[in-house]
């Protein structure tokens, strides 16, 4: 029986676009190229050193094929048709910044507030994942197209509209790690005059023997659902950011510290009413936020560190 694999297809197509000098047909076979693949060869046999091998050959073909198909494109002046096959890229490789190919596009489209979106969002991406910031060309761009944004003096009315909380979930309130250091660095100073008890409290995933989770794929469904019960187990008057990928910081206010240990309890059963076995991957720590700088305290930061 005639077969036909399309891994086999994908590596003869890059070939023919290697010999290809015609632009038109070059930019049929790179189009083709890119909707053919659809990410990580063999994900199941991803352990595998040969599956490995050849899925950072698909990937590479891929991302050449991507670059060349946009410069084309937008050589052409084809913005909308390179945003279109940049999509799957940013959502495939979000960390190799195929966002700046589109940030490119929305500016030569005169789309700045959804360029300035995009980087917002990558900003935001790179930062919590990573600890890092967007590289300096993205920077650059930032810097661009901020200074092409036309900003209209605003009504009062207008501004307090625009500073409404959107979120109509309810429970605690999800913010990004600096919103998450002002608050803190704001509450610090509020309990300074008014005594209020407010504490800090770190949630950790491990991997069940107090040690932290060696595998990514389980590790990103544990921190999923465990931003999911924060948000559900906690009040509106709390906040918590995602401090790095396997712990979570909860700004507890006008609580003690007896309670702590019952919001903790709450928050792992929630986390295991359909797993029971995930109860033993949640750890925390609890302290005051008066006393986290002192060196007793479980939860300390290091002035050192850029992030905090």
């Amino acid at each position: 029986m005639p077969t036909e694999v399309d891994a086999h297809q994908f590596v003869i197509l890059s070939k023919d676009v290697q010999a290809c000098t015609d632009k038109v047909k070059k930019l049929a076979l790179l189009k083709k190229i890119c909707l053919m693949y659809s990410g990580e060869f063999l994900p199941e046999l991803s352990g595998d050193e040969w599956v490995l091998v050849e899925s950072v050959h698909y990937k590479n073909i891929y991302s050449e094929s991507l670059q060349e198909l946009c410069k084309l494109l937008i050589e052409r002046g084809d913005y909308e048709e390179a945003l279109r096959f940049c999509e799957p890229a940013c959502q495939l490789y979000p960390f190799d910044e195929w966002q700046s190919v589109r940030i490119d596009c929305y500016m030569a489209l005169n789309r700045y507030k959804d360029a300035v979106q995009e980087y917002e969002n990558t900003a935001k991406l790179f930062f919590e994942e990573l600890g890092i910031r967007p590289s300096e060309h993205m920077m650059q761009q930032f810097e661009q197209m901020s200074s092409r944004l036309n900003y209209k003096p605003q009504e009062l009315g207008d501004i307090k509209e625009r500073l409404k909380d959107d979120d109509v979930r309810g429970g605690a309130f999800y913010c990004s790690l600096p919103s998450f250091r002002d608050s803190y660095r704001l509450v610090s100073r509020i309990i300074e005059r008014n005594g209020q008890s407010v504490y800090l409290m770190l949630c950790s995933i491990t991997n069940g023997k107090g040690m932290p989770m060696d595998k990514p794929d389980k590790l990103e469904a544990l921190s999923g659902e465990l931003q999911n019960t924060i948000q559900q187990c906690l009040r509106k008057g709390d906040s918590f950011t995602k401090y790095s990928p396997s712990q979570f910081l909860i700004l507890l206010v006008g609580t003690n510290k007896e309670n702590c240990s019952m919001i903790f309890d709450r928050i792992q059963r929630y986390f295991s009413r359909e797993h029971k076995s995930w109860k033993q991957y949640l750890d925390y720590f609890v302290s005051s936020v008066a006393e986290v700088d002192r060196q007793d305290s479980p939860i300390q930061f290091n002035t050192e560190n850029k992030t905090w």
